[in-house]
């Protein structure tokens, strides 16, 4: 039998100097890591545990994907974020193993493995069922742990409970964060935690996700405007993804900040965010199912 909850969470703390790039409006191709390339587009951050480098199989799944080489699309590689502060436009990238949510990792969504049906799971198409992404954005203020983040402001993606579910593509939505009283990233129930529609909030989600557009990209319209929240003092960004019902493998979540800026010299479209020049905190705390023999 398989434990039916598992949470883990990264945090990644940049300890850096802030700096004011060019961000060049994100092409969605639902390829993240081309996409947000910062090699390309120096506005792009990007959110990552370096643990999970090579590492695609971070969270618990049953020996037969890992004996067939298959990676359970619940794998998050990294969190990829471009804000262009001339539309107010905050686009964001999940970038995972695989399929974003394909629960079996055979790149199908919608058409399971049998063995994963016969041990009771589901991997229903559209991230239907109770699969879930969801990102939340909190100010960055004052001080903080993994097990005490900052207060989302606001939620964005696909939640877990269809009633919660968004006028967009697959149901996405961007919302209030109404706490469901689960426990989650830095006690913060994201996926479950999607309170009432956003009408100005509400951008885009790229793609269904699928082998031709894997990833899980959208965009936030009037960012700063709905939230409050100035990207250049700093923001905290989390993401849970996972579905109970997918029985068989784990969950992932990955929190990172985006310490507190200089001062902007030039109000065009620019991106404020950490450099990579200093050292990287890192913090993490993990809890995984388990399958047996």
């Amino acid at each position: 039998m398989v434990g039916r909850k598992v949470l883990w969470s990264g945090i990644a703390v940049a300890l850096l100097g802030a700096r004011t790039v060019a961000a060049a409006p994100i092409t969605f191709t639902g390829n993240v890591a081309n996409d947000f390339n910062p090699q390309t587009n120096p506005g792009v951050v990007v959110i990552t545990d370096p643990t999970h480098e090579n590492y695609p199989i971070h969270i618990a799944q049953p020996s037969w994907m890992t004996n067939s080489g298959l990676v359970s699309g619940w794998n998050i590689q990294d969190l990829r974020l471009s804000y262009n502060v001339a539309t107010d436009t905050m686009s964001v990238g999940v970038n995972t193993y695989g399929v974003a949510g394909n629960v079996d990792g055979n790149g199908t969504p919608g058409i399971p493995d049998p063995r994963l049906t016969a041990a009771g799971g589901t991997d229903p198409a559209n991230f239907g069922g109770d699969k879930s992404m969801a990102i939340g954005f909190a100010p960055l203020t004052g001080t903080y742990s993994i097990t005490n983040l900052p207060t989302p402001v606001i939620v964005a993606g696909i939640p877990g409970n269809k009633a919660q579910a968004g006028p967009g593509l697959d149901g996405f939505n961007v919302a209030t964060y109404a706490p469901s009283g689960g426990s989650g990233t830095g006690n913060h129930d994201l996926v479950a935690s999607f309170g009432t529609t956003i009408t100005a909030g509400m951008g885009n989600l790229a793609f269904d996700p699928s082998l031709q557009h894997p990833g899980f990209e959208f965009t936030i319209a009037n960012f700063s405007k709905i939230t409050g929240i100035n990207p250049a003092n700093g923001l905290v960004v989390s993401v849970q993804d996972g579905s109970v019902n997918s029985v068989v493998t784990g969950k992932d979540s990955l929190v990172g900040t985006i310490p507190e800026a200089q001062q902007i010299p030039e109000p065009t479209t620019w991106m404020v965010w950490a450099g990579m020049a200093g050292g990287l905190a890192w913090t993490r705390y993990r809890r995984s199912r388990r399958t047996h023999p």
